[in-house]
């Protein structure tokens, strides 16, 4: 087992100790009908986590991620966008979330920054440039990498992990 897999079940356990249902299951089959609709793959530790976990929609230090349950989920929605679609400005950016507080700015991996092991940026975009004016514009790198928000998240005393039990 790799370190980031020992680091991505070190994250795992820790949002689920905390209270989020997330399970390890075999998502790989799923993973490649996501990661073939983007324009580069997926950085390694979030291949590492969602090829290996699933969960329902859940905040951590400040970004709610999607959920990742079934073949039909908000990641596979996002990189499976129409020609001409406000989705399609994002790309190269892949959304993974929005900002805990409600805001509609898309969380987002920066495609278009250098990248070791396509360890990507993690970025806030603002989504009233993408709906006024077809534009993205990057507001602020959030983590340089998702692998350090894991690690923050793992070495906070409040990484701020909140799941909340969909109303039937």
């Amino acid at each position: 087992m790799s370190t980031t897999d020992q680091l991505i079940d070190s994250f795992a356990a820790m949002v689920k100790y905390r209270g989020v249902p997330i399970r390890g299951e075999d998502n790989a089959t799923r993973f490649l009908m996501l990661e073939e609709n983007l324009p580069k793959r997926m950085p390694q530790s979030f291949e590492s986590f969602l090829s290996r976990y699933s969960f329902p929609a859940f905040d951590v230090l400040g970004i709610t991620f999607f959920e990742w349950e079934s073949d039909s989920n908000k990641y596979i929605v996002e990189a499976s966008v129409p020609k001409n679609s406000l989705s399609e400005l994002l790309i190269p950016a892949v959304q993974i979330g929005r900002p805990d507080t409600g805001d509609f700015d898309a969380i987002c991996f920066d495609f278009n920054s250098q990248a070791q092991n396509r360890e990507y940026r993690v970025v806030q975009v603002d989504h009233e440039d993408i709906l006024c004016n077809w534009k993205v514009r990057v507001t602020g790198e959030l983590w340089p990498s998702f692998i350090k928000l894991v690690e923050s998240a793992l070495n906070s005393d409040d990484p701020r992990v909140y799941y909340e039990e969909p109303i039937e």
